[in-house]
Parts: structure tokens; sequence; C-alpha cells
């Protein structure tokens, strides 16, 4: 939480007083632009986002290593094995979205807690369609390889869709 003194600071200037922003007050667009480790990150993430939305594995080659390695144990690792998982997703979840809550780049990492939201219209884990809009979130961590993802831990609340697809 921003305290209010770290963004303006009073001023008294010839006996009249007023508020001047400080550096925290600064717009965005007054920010020099990111660079380095950490803006490949972020504009990895958000590449991977637009994918996911857009229902396009096209861009996957040039979003993952080929020897990605994928440790959640519901998919293999490897380029194709990921563009296939994302392909199986699609047809359980035809209108799937992501939207990314909250995002850390830091080095050769990114961390992002998002959110999907889908209809359920074909069976998930062996429970019929609802057609019940509903969703889940993931923790997600990625290690980046020379400008891609190349290696990825997650943790997913497959409870909660169990829940949702279930109740009444």
């Amino acid at each position: 939480m921003t305290n209010r003194r770290d963004v303006l600071s009073l001023s008294i200037l010839g006996g009249t007083a007023f508020l001047a922003p400080t550096r925290a007050a600064l717009a965005v667009g007054d920010c020099p632009p990111e660079s380095g480790p950490t803006s490949v990150g972020a504009a990895l993430i958000d590449r991977y986002v637009a994918a996911v939305n857009a229902h396009d594995t096209s861009t996957f080659p040039e979003l993952f290593t080929e020897s990605y390695i994928q440790h959640s144990g519901r998919s293999p690792s490897g380029l194709a094995a990921q563009i296939e998982n994302f392909r199986r997703i699609i047809a359980a979840m035809p209108d799937i979205r992501m939207r990314v809550e909250d995002r850390i780049v830091a080095g050769d990492k990114v961390v992002a807690r998002s959110t999907y939201s889908a209809t359920h219209n074909q069976t998930i884990r062996g429970i019929a369609p609802t057609g019940k809009a509903f969703t889940f979130r993931t923790i997600d961590i990625w290690r980046i390889e020379n400008g891609k993802f190349a290696e990825h831990w997650d943790l997913t609340d497959t409870l909660e869709v169990l829940r949702q697809l279930r109740s009444d």
C-alpha cells in the first residue's frame, strides 16, 4: 500500500504551501521503459496470455524451448507435448480465457497467479457437460532460457473446478 507521504510532499515557498508529487507519483508514461531480463519475462507472459486467449498454438515455438520441461506431471515435457496439451484443453473448454491477476518477474523466473474461465460444454474428469460457467486458479512458475519458457512448475486448484461442476 502506498502511503500518502510517499506520493505527495508538502513544500513551502514564500509562505505558500503546495503539494508536489514525489518520484513515486510519476505516471507510467513518465517512467523509462523496462529493459533486460525483466522486460523479456514480462513480454513473454503477455505473449503467452494472448496465445491462450486467441486459442492459437502457432506461436508456441516462439514461446517455449524445444526441450521444455513440464514438472506438473499432468502432461509430458517438450514443445510438441505442450502444443498437444493446449489443444486438448481447447477441445475440452473451447471458450477458455486466461487472466493474470498478479505477476512477478525476477532474473530468469516469471511467476503468475492466474484465473481461467470457461463453460462446461465437454466431459471433464468424468463429469458430463452442465453448461455452467466455471473458473479455476493457478500459480505458475516458469524459468526462461534464451528468451523462451524452458521449465514450468504449477499449482492448479482442481478441487475448486470439481466443486463448481458438481454443484446444483
